[in-house]
């Protein structure tokens, strides 16, 4: 007779005879060393591979949109290099309105505190590209008269950055970009500059191109450009009415300069009692004893080229004599030389 079994006892028994699965956590691997495998001949790229690469480069840079994104993404001139490639307006607005932040490591909870606390501006409507142009206008003529030393207070200037660059001098290699029939970026030569007008005149390398009158903003330099701290125009800064009085000497008759003592800006009466001035004093920004320096060291410059010039014209005399007189002694070698009885 079979055992009588129970429902809770089938249960346990059916558990019993079911196998078992595995358990959800992995086993432990054993650890094993690996080395790192070094690469000892490096691959690179086919010649052929690359020339063809460079063949659709070419090409594409050959279309005239292609031509004109490079333009736009990567040209920038002297003048537009260190104003858009420093601390764009966030990082200057921060500065402005959280001076004591010293960290740029927050949370995104707390750089979402800051963006609301400084205002959403409105993006790429046609009031904000007039407002970005006027302000880059403005940038533009703040470094230009940085440059020629014509801005007084440097205090307006907290939107330009540190480096001013120095402007462009002629016989510099330049990269410029040309509009009109030849449009696109052009290597040539500075031959002028024109403050007034912010431009320069550039003769291009290329044939049929000529010479043309190219705005600053569109002229970038093939050779490091030098700077200048924005801290050392405020001291190089001369007013132009001392310039013009240090520069510019009294109208009248005055005695032969001969030598620098007698230099009608130094020796004269209404110029002793202003460039004598003791120890320490300035005039215009710059010392007293610097200036009479310099006054005299132009006025030895000019007589050491008038003295250049008369020699210049002695050797010229000099080299014709001489000439003159090796001619006649060979004449005359000649004339003794010749028998008078072959004549008859």
């Amino acid at each position: 007779q079979p055992t009588r079994s129970s429902k809770r006892s089938r249960l346990f028994r059916d558990e019993e005879e079911q196998p078992r699965l595995p358990s959800r956590s992995p086993r432990r691997s054993q650890r094993v060393s690996t080395t790192p495998q070094k690469f000892s001949n490096v691959v690179t790229p086919d010649k052929k591979t690359s020339q063809k690469i460079g063949l659709r480069l070419r090409n594409l840079l050959k279309l005239p949109k292609a031509h004109k994104w490079c333009i736009y993404e990567w040209f920038y001139s002297n003048i537009d290099r260190p104003l858009f490639e420093g601390d764009n307006e966030f990082c200057l607005c921060l500065k402005e309105s959280f001076p004591n932040l010293k960290t740029r490591k927050l949370s995104r909870v707390e750089w979402g505190t800051i963006r609301r606390l400084m205002g959403k501006p409105r993006r790429c409507s046609s009031a904000f590209f007039a407002e970005e142009r006027t302000a880059l206008r403005q940038k533009r003529q703040k470094i230009r008269l940085l440059q020629q030393s014509k801005l007084t207070d440097i205090s307006n200037c907290k939107d330009l950055p540190d480096e001013i660059p120095m402007p462009l001098i002629i016989g510099t290699k330049v990269t410029a970009r040309l509009r009109g029939v030849h449009d696109g970026l052009f290597t040539g030569q500075i031959d002028a500059v024109d403050t007034s007008a912010a431009t320069y005149r550039v003769t291009f390398d290329r044939s049929g191109l000529g010479t043309h009158t190219v705005p600053d903003y569109e002229v970038l330099s093939n050779e490091p450009t030098e700077t200048m701290p924005i801290s050392a125009f405020a001291q190089k800064h001369r007013s132009n009415r001392y310039l013009h009085n240090i520069m510019t000497p009294p109208r009248g008759s005055y005695p032969s300069a001969t030598t620098p003592d007698n230099d009608p800006l130094i020796n004269q009466s209404p110029w002793k009692s202003k460039l004598s001035g003791a120890e320490g004093e300035t005039l215009g920004g710059f010392p007293v004893k610097f200036l009479v320096q310099v006054t005299r060291l132009s006025k030895i410059l000019m007589i050491k080229k008038e003295h250049i010039k008369h020699l210049k014209e002695m050797n010229t005399e000099a080299e014709k004599l001489v000439q003159f007189k090796s001619l006649t002694d060979s004449l005359n070698d000649i004339k003794a030389s010749i028998d008078p009885s072959n004549l008859r």
